[in-house]
């Protein structure tokens, strides 16, 4: 059985990869924490220049593109654990794994529409 397979089952959600990836912010200090790669209902994984500390809970925000906050789709407010910090096997950047800590019913649905709108049918993803 791969890796991947144990983490899936154990995940328990399929994580989505987007077609655009999105700024994620440390709200309480404007910072840039990086960007989401992929998310599902539950977390999300972000890749950035720096390793988030594991266990550390962090308010965060998703930043939406204009076109989706034209649609009425606003910027996800939530707070998130870290549940692991790695460095990339592909990129010089480093991978944070995160886990969505009780985001309330309107970052839920925000997170619903934001799988609809960016992930790729399959959960797979490739460059042109």
């Amino acid at each position: 059985m791969s890796q991947g397979l144990v983490l899936s089952e154990k995940r328990g959600l399929e994580r989505r990869e987007l077609i655009y990836y999105l700024r994620v912010r440390d709200t309480s200090s404007d910072q840039e924490l990086g960007r989401m790669v992929d998310i599902h209902q539950k977390g999300l994984l972000v890749m950035g220049s720096r390793s988030l500390v594991p266990e550390r809970v962090y308010p965060i925000s998703i930043e939406m593109p204009k076109a989706m906050m034209e649609q009425g789709i606003n910027n996800v407010s939530s707070k998130a654990r870290v549940m692991w910090s790695r460095p990339s096997r592909t990129t010089s950047f480093m991978e944070n794994g995160l886990m969505f800590v009780e985001p309330g019913m309107e970052a839920g649905r925000t997170i619903d529409r934001l799988i609809e709108f960016f992930a790729l049918p399959n959960g797979t993803f490739s460059i042109v």
